[in-house]
């Protein structure tokens, strides 16, 4: 006899069964939201038990890389559109979107190649190196934005911008986060300790800078291939 371990979905709450027919859809995908983000949000965290600690520099893959920038970020319904894609009108999002969603056919880290001597196996993470600079190093988001002696020049403006708001905020120095937690800023995610409060005069302050950071960075790659 076949059997499932797979338990089934969450009872019916009363939300739902006292909902009017034609909401009873609508009712149901509100209160299923919460608990398939807590649940995907679980899964990931078991693979990377210390994303709470300094990332490790040591990344592995793409997903190890996304989330070690964005995993303090990711606490709140998923299904909810991040500030980076209602809160700016008038700038396009999609440069920042190819980015945060590792998308970016610049990048080579985002890039799916094949290995050199074998054109039917794919290259490994960390041999995907920077096309900028002579350095060797793995092209990593960090790498590009904060350390490549071609490129980080283009996000001394944003910098400069985002220490004096963590000064003003009273959040610790930019001086003394670690390039994970100086990238995830400047990716557009918030300060780990910044209060509540204060989230929407972050965003409302960062954001526009950010997307004219990273439309100007985007821009500068295509010029350099």
């Amino acid at each position: 006899m076949i059997s499932s371990t797979y338990p089934g979905p969450p009872p019916m709450p009363r939300s739902v069964t006292l909902a009017k027919p034609r909401n009873k859809g609508k009712s149901y995908t509100t209160f299923l939201e919460p608990i398939v983000s807590a649940e995907w949000l679980h899964l990931i965290r078991l693979k990377y038990p210390n994303a709470s600690q300094p990332p490790s520099r040591n990344v592995s893959s793409r997903l190890h890389a996304h989330f070690l920038l964005h995993h303090l970020s990711l606490c709140s319904n998923l299904y909810k559109l991040p500030p980076y894609l209602t809160m700016c009108g008038h700038h396009n999002p999609m440069s920042l979107l190819r980015l945060r969603s590792q998308s970016h056919q610049s990048i080579p880290t985002h890039m799916l190649t094949r290995a050199l001597d074998d054109i039917n196996q794919r290259d490994t993470y960390d041999s995907r190196v920077c096309l900028y600079c002579p350095s060797g190093v793995t092209a990593l988001e960090i790498h590009l934005i904060l350390e490549c002696p071609t490129t980080s020049h283009v996000a001394i403006d944003l910098i400069q911008l985002v220490t004096n708001l963590l000064y003003d905020t009273c959040q610790p120095d930019w001086t003394t986060l670690t390039t994970n937690q100086q990238t995830s800023l400047i990716l557009g995610n918030l300060p780990s300790t910044l209060p509540k409060k204060l989230h929407h005069i972050w965003f409302k302050s960062t954001l526009p800078a950010i997307l004219d950071y990273v439309s100007h960075l985007e821009n500068f790659l295509y010029n350099m291939t």
